[in-house]
């Protein structure tokens, strides 16, 4: 019977974990603009995703964020990992002014390597 709790306990940690990590990953429903020279990366690990979309909110992940927040975070995140990448998603109807605004503040947190993301143009 121990053994048997056992297991239980540890498909229970498993499924926790898988289920956090689920959801730091989860990204805003964008329309994305279309690209010709758009890659599909292979590995997308290492990247932080940051989105603004049409109404000019921002996101890490799927949990809306102010731009010091965004800041912060990115910073935080960049002193554990030094190699982050950022990948920027915009809505294609969102205005630049609101995109060059979190491209300054991913710039300005000590981020060195921003990936634009765009759908593959067929």
């Amino acid at each position: 019977m121990a053994p048997m709790i056992d297991m239980v306990f540890l498909l229970l940690v498993f499924f926790m974990t898988v289920a956090s990590v689920a959801k730091s990953q989860r990204t805003v429903e964008l329309d994305l603009a279309e690209s010709e020279q758009s890659k599909i990366p292979e590995d997308a690990s290492g990247r932080g995703i940051l989105s603004v979309d049409a109404e000019g909110v921002y996101y890490i992940g799927d949990q809306p964020q102010s731009l010091e927040a965004i800041k912060e975070s990115i910073a935080a995140r960049i002193r554990q990992e030094p190699e982050l990448q950022i990948q920027v998603r915009a809505d294609r109807t969102t205005e630049y002014a609101a995109v060059q605004k979190l491209l300054k503040a991913a710039a300005e947190s000590g981020a060195y390597e921003i990936i634009y993301a765009t759908f593959e143009a067929r």
